[in-house]
Formats: structure tokens, C-alpha cells, sequence
């Protein structure tokens, strides 16, 4: 079966086999799991504006003021000011509230041109007051996809510029929220937490009657029914900002799932199927040499097998969940269960290289083997 499969991952016509198992987390069915019916815990950390509907630059610059005024303890910006316009007025505006903030405010800019040769981004694109204005903390808003299905489950939190390591907006806030530069720099991506959360959203039109979720709290702001700005999680589609809410909230609780390391999973996977394997032969061998017709059709015909494989994946994944939401720990159970799904099969043609071998060469070692037959 191992053959079968690496064929399938290295014959370009059988490409979307890989890309479709690449694509599977299990993650996605617990998130959906936890998040299904369940009554969602408020964030006592992260507070969203909205500024959807916000585009003058003087009035965007008055929200800002007006949620500096509040003090809260970071905030993040997730808006590009792309160049100059003919709105003088509101530039300069603008740029007064840039020079004017006091709480720590991380406004957002793009990588752009990756040089793939050079593993790096190339240039960068940043808001107009930049050339003008020393803008002490800025942060990137690139949203990487990890798989060719789109879904983000992670965010990055530095990748190489040109001259310098760049640092992401969520990490430059979770870093100015908690003064702990180890939670960015110990992993190059932020494996995203959806647990079941509601982050307030706050109207721009309405800061003052929400102070309560303003002071002392990290408050984003960005755009929450833009449709260009809607993206694929295992929770559904979502704006972007709430993605980086959820990127922070795991940041700053320090709740980034740990992934079993690659050679760890491989080993645990190969001892669940020979131990489901070895369960399913004593079962099946136990009942064919039973003398009810009954038991022995169970046994011969592999309907315990079948039955002792569901079992097997249902009670696997219900470990996998309480490991993941209890202690936080994730093990990937895509290729255990296809492994389980697949032992029938996997016998059959271990059996069939038995007979081949063994009527060929005479291996004594061979004759062990419970599919070995002398017959002609």
C-alpha cells in the first residue's frame, strides 16, 4: 500500500490525489465541531471597528484620535493609505493623527515581488504619510494560504525583505501587547486557534458609546463586510480583520497548536494499524474456527474486520479531539485512518507476495507466515 500511495504522489496525473490529502486537516472537523451549536465566549482581549463604510481620510483620522483618547493598550491598523489624493485637507489631517498617537499603534504595509530564487520578498508597499512621517511600528497584512484549497490556517510572522527581517501586524501587536518577543520569533508561522470566539465589533460612527471595549483592550481596525476582503477558515468565510484577531487572541494566550514533529506521526501511525491489525486477525481467526455457521460467516467473510475498522476510526478521532482541546496537541490522523481503511486491502496483496515468493524460492522463514500455503 506504501508503493501505492508513492506513486501517487509522484505520477503528475495522479496529482490531485496528493493535493486533496494535502488539503485534509483534521483540525478543520474539530474546529467545525467546537464551533457547531455552541455558545461562543466573548473576547475580553481583542475589539474590532468597523470601518467598512469609512473612506475620508479626515473623518478616518477623527476615529482614530477618538480611540486613542480611550486608551487602549494596542492598536492595530488594518488599512493601506495608498498614495496622495486630492484631498488635501484630510492628508494632512491624516498624517497629524499618525504624529499625534500615544498608545502603541502598528500600521499595516505589503511585501510585493517575491524573488523565489532568493527566498525573499523584494520590495514592499506602504501608506503615502510614510515618506513624510517616521512611523515608529509597521507591520505586514500579506495573507499566505498553506494549501491549494485556500483555507487559512496560518498566518505568517516574519519572512525576509530585502534588507531585514519584516515582522507581520499580528505579530507587532501581540509583541506590543505583551513585551515578549519569544511568542514571534520561536516560529516562523502563527498556526491559528478558532476556538469558539466573538470578538466585539464596534461601529465607527459610534466609538464613544463602546468605551468599555476600547480601554485597556487590543483594538483592530478594519473592514468587516468587504467581499474582496473575505477569506476561507475551517470555520467558515470571514473577514480578514477577524482572522487577525484570532492570529493575536493565539499569540497572546500562548494557544498555537503544537503539531506532532513528521517522524513521530509516522511512527505512531505504523503502530495503530499493526495493533487495529493484529486485533482484527485474533477476532476474525477466533470466529472461523468457531462452529457456529453464524460466527464463522462474521469471521470469513470480513464483517468483523469492517466493524472493528469503524470502531478503531471513530474512537481515534475522539482521542484526537480531547488531545487537541484539552492539551492543545494535534496529531495528524489523515493517513492513520487511511491506513485503518485500507488494511483489507493491504493483507490481500501481502498475501499474494507470500504465495509468490513461496513458490519460487523455498525461504523457511516463509513458511511462518499465517498466508503461507504448500499447496500446488
Amino acid at each position: 500500500m506504501q508503493i501505492i500511495i508513492t506513486l501517487a504522489f509522484n505520477i503528475s496525473f495522479l496529482n490531485p490525489v496528493a493535493r486533496t490529502i494535502d488539503n485534509f486537516r483534521m483540525t478543520d472537523v474539530f474546529y467545525e465541531i467546537s464551533n457547531t451549536g455552541a455558545e461562543r465566549d466573548t473576547s475580553e482581549l481583542v475589539t474590532i471597528v468597523d470601518m467598512t463604510e469609512e473612506f475620508d481620510r479626515g473623518h478616518l483620522a477623527e476615529i482614530i484620535d477618538e480611540i486613542q483618547s480611550l486608551e487602549p493598550s494596542v492598536m492595530g491598523i488594518d488599512i493601506v493609505f495608498d498614495g496622495i489624493r486630492n484631498d488635501s485637507i484630510g492628508n494632512e489631517r491624516l498624517i497629524e493623527s499618525v504624529c499625534s498617537t500615544v498608545s502603541p499603534t502598528i500600521w499595516a504595509y505589503k511585501l510585493t515581488h517575491w524573488n523565489s530564487d532568493k527566498g525573499q520578498f523584494d520590495r514592499s508597499y506602504h501608506s503615502f504619510f510614510t515618506e513624510v512621517v517616521d512611523v515608529e511600528h509597521e507591520g505586514f497584512i500579506n495573507v499566505q494560504r498553506d494549501t491549494n484549497g485556500g483555507t487559512i490556517r496560518t498566518l505568517g510572522l516574519h519572512r525576509q525583505g530585502a534588507n531585514e527581517t519584516e515582522y507581520s501586524l499580528t505579530a507587532q501587536v501581540a509583541l506590543a501587547a505583551t513585551n515578549d518577543s519569544s511568542i514571534i520569533t520561536q516560529s516562523r508561522d502563527c498556526n491559528i486557534c478558532y476556538t469558539s470566539t466573538y470578538f466585539p465589533v464596534v461601529p465607527a460612527d459610534s466609538i464613544a458609546a463602546y468605551a468599555n471595549l476600547i480601554r485597556s483592550h487590543i483594538v483592530l481596525l478594519g473592514a468587516m463586510h468587504d467581499i474582496r476582503d473575505q477569506h476561507y477558515t475551517p470555520i467558515g468565510k470571514i473577514p480578514g480583520v477577524e482572522i487577525l484577531a484570532y492570529a493575536i487572541q493565539t499569540l497572546v494566550q500562548r494557544r498555537m497548536p503544537i503539531e506532532f514533529p513528521l517522524w513521530m506521526s509516522m511512527m505512531l501511525t505504523m503502530l495503530i494499524i499493526w495493533f487495529i491489525q493484529l486485533i482484527q486477525q485474533g477476532v476474525t481467526n477466533h470466529l472461523s474456527r468457531s462452529r457456529s455457521s453464524m460466527r464463522q460467516y462474521w469471521g470469513n467473510s470480513g464483517m468483523a474486520a469492517s466493524i472493528i475498522s469503524m470502531i478503531a476510526m471513530v474512537l481515534l478521532v475522539g482521542a484526537c479531539f480531547v488531545l487537541f482541546f484539552r492539551w492543545n496537541i494535534y496529531f495528524n490522523t489523515a493517513w492513520a485512518i487511511m491506513g485503518i481503511a485500507l488494511l483489507d486491502n493491504a493483507r490481500e496483496i501481502y498475501e499474494l507476495i507470500i504465495r509468490m515468493v513461496a513458490s519460487r524460492v523455498d525461504w523457511q522463514w516463509l513458511k511462518r507466515s499465517m498466508y503461507y500455503s504448500d499447496d500446488d
